[in-house]
C-alpha cells in the first residue's frame, strides 16, 4: 500500500507544470473531496500495479483512470495538484492525509468483513 501512494504521489506530481511563473489559481478542493479522489486513485493504482507490475506497463492506464475519475467528480488535476499541496503542506499535515486514507479503508475493510 505504501508503494502505491507513494508512485501515486510521483503521478500527482509529474503531471504539474515545471513552469515556474505559472501560479495555479484552481480552487481548493474541500478536504473530503481531495481525499474521496486520493483514496480512489489509490486503488486503481493498486489494482494496476498488482495486474501490470511495472509502472511503465500500466501509466497510461492510469492517466487514463485519472482523468476519467476527476471528469466523473467535476473536477480537474489543477484543481487536485492545488487541493493536495494545500492539505499536504507539511510533514505533520501528509502524515495526517495518509492516516485518514488508511483509515478510511480499514473501515471499509471492516464493514465489508462484518457483512459477510
Amino acid at each position: 500500500m505504501k508503494i502505491a501512494l507513494f508512485t501515486l504521489l510521483v503521478v500527482l506530481y509529474s503531471c504539474q507544470s515545471t513552469d515556474s511563473v505559472s501560479v495555479s489559481k484552481a480552487p481548493i478542493l474541500s478536504k473530503k473531496e481531495t481525499l474521496a479522489i486520493f483514496e480512489e486513485l489509490v486503488l486503481i493504482e493498486s489494482h494496476l500495479q498488482n495486474t501490470y507490475m511495472s509502472y511503465e506497463n500500466y501509466k497510461e492506464s492510469l492517466f487514463l483512470s485519472r482523468d476519467s475519475l476527476l471528469k466523473n467528480k467535476n473536477s480537474t488535476l489543477d484543481q487536485l495538484n492545488t487541493s493536495f499541496d494545500h492539505y499536504a503542506s507539511s510533514d505533520k499535515e501528509m502524515a495526517n492525509l495518509y492516516e485518514e486514507v488508511l483509515n478510511d479503508f480499514n473501515e471499509k475493510a471492516a464493514k465489508t468483513v462484518l457483512k459477510n
